[in-house]
């Protein structure tokens, strides 16, 4: 009878129906081996020539805050009307108010890289910058002194800002030749940090520095300079606190070095400086969240950013204050004290400023790549 192989139960199979080819085992071993090789090298290589991506850093405190306060805030901006020559008829400073509204947009576009968010900021900007190309904004030869030095600041700083955008200054630079005279003469009323910005937009724009900026080295009478103690104004005034303008001079006089947050290095200040504006900063800061000053607060918070101060405890709480204060419109800082006297231009003459030290301030730590030094 004939071999037969049981498969299942029942089932009768003829022996060469079953029979499978014999294997080589140690040919099959070395296959397999090679085969592993080429796969590891391969992705050795593929590891070795893919470009290394950066560690993720984890999301600051508080984030989800911060991008609701932006969108309340960057709506509130887009919403807000600025024209210079209606807002000086009602006593407010028009051309520093156009430069705040489009310094705000600068910093927007510096921290986006959407192409439709950027081409949003441009159509605003342009129509925010086309009050400039009329004869009313240009008249700085025939204003009276108080607003020449009101506004000339704002002057020139709305046509850099025009510039950075892509904007066409061709005409408007016409228009600073013509009062170049006079603007050379007012620079001697002004202070120091003036002064030393005034000169690098003279710089910037080619044009010729009358003496008393060729001399502009460094801000040797300023704030930091003088090393104002942080628990008094002056050391002939005992006991007094910082003023108002005592705050003023020192955050500007760092936001001239880092030509407002936009230059992430500076070369004015040397160690010292740097010392005690490390010493200072935050005993200021702490002063303004008690006094429920957001827009002195704010201001001092950009200076920290950039000299990189962030790691001080008192940067936290400042921070921390601004995303709490906020009001309900997506604006920063309380003048409502003032509505019958301003109307509905008291956005602008308070709340605009508020507002945009707030948002730069927030931008640049949740945003920006500022490095802390510890």
């Amino acid at each position: 009878m004939p071999e037969t192989t049981r498969d299942t139960p029942g089932c009768r199979f003829h022996p060469a129906q079953t029979r499978r080819p014999r294997v080589n085992i140690d040919s099959a071993i070395a296959w397999l081996v090679l085969s592993i090789s080429v796969f590891c090298a391969s992705g050795q290589i593929l590891a070795e020539s893919a470009p290394a991506q950066p560690p993720r850093e984890a999301p600051k405190p508080r984030y989800r805050d911060y991008l609701q306060a932006k969108q309340k805030a960057r709506a509130w901006f887009d919403n807000l009307e600025v024209d210079s020559v209606e807002l000086l008829k009602h006593r407010i400073k028009g051309k520093k108010k156009v430069a705040e509204i489009l310094g705000v947009y600068m910093h927007f576009q510096n921290h986006t890289k959407d192409p439709q968010e950027i081409a949003h900021i441009a159509d605003r900007v342009k129509r925010i910058a086309a009050q400039t190309a009329g004869p009313d904004y240009h008249n700085m030869s025939t204003c009276n002194e108080r607003e020449l030095i009101q506004n000339s600041m704002s002057y020139f700083r709305v046509m850099w800002l025009m510039r950075e955008f892509g904007l066409d200054i061709s005409s408007y630079l016409e228009e600073v030749r013509k009062v170049k005279l006079r603007m050379d003469e007012h620079f001697k009323k002004r202070g120091p940090w003036q002064r030393a910005m005034f000169a690098e937009y003279y710089g910037r724009f080619g044009l010729q520095k009358p003496p008393i900026l060729l001399n502009v080295t460094g801000m040797k009478k300023g704030v930091i300079a003088r090393r104002l103690p942080a628990d008094r104004s002056d050391s002939s005034h005992t006991g007094v606190e910082w003023s108002t303008q005592d705050h003023y001079d020192l955050t500007h006089e760092v936001f001239v070095a880092f030509n407002y947050g936009l230059e992430p290095t500076q070369t004015r200040f040397d160690a010292d400086d740097l010392a005690y504006t490390r010493k200072v900063l935050p005993v200021l800061v702490q002063r303004c969240v008690r006094k429920n000053n957001p827009d002195l607060l704010a201001e001092l918070l950009s200076c920290m950013t950039y000299l990189g101060w962030q790691s001080e405890p008192a940067y936290r709480e400042g921070v921390n204050f601004l995303l709490d204060v906020q009001n309900a419109d997506g604006t920063w800082g309380e003048y409502e004290e003032f509505r019958k006297e301003y109307g509905k231009y008291l956005d602008q003459h308070g709340y605009l400023h508020t507002t945009m030290v707030a948002m730069r301030a927030l931008l640049e730590f949740y945003e920006g790549h500022w490095k802390a030094v510890e």
